[in-house]
């Protein structure tokens, strides 16, 4: 079994949950670490949100890392950027 076969928009399902811990640990260290007063008042929701807001980021900062180091993938051919 090969985990690079199965694919979601073109990606590895394997990227998606490499990117996914990674970006569940700094969101993690960043919510429960921040420097507020009320932190009670937040909520599930807006864990939720800006955890997807995070995931988001970081798969576009990812594309735009392989844009500047030549790394070829399907993704980028996509957007354009392996002409």
């Amino acid at each position: 079994m090969n985990l690079r076969d199965y694919r979601i928009l073109n990606l590895a399902v394997i990227d998606y949950v490499v990117t996914f811990v990674f970006v569940l640990i700094l969101h993690s260290y960043m919510w429960f670490y921040a420097d507020i007063s009320n932190k009670t008042k937040r909520t599930y929701l807006q864990y939720i949100i800006s955890l997807l807001y995070i995931f988001i980021s970081i798969l576009g900062l990812a594309t735009i890392l392989h844009f500047f180091f030549g790394i070829k993938s399907v993704f980028s051919k996509y957007l354009g950027f392996n002409d």
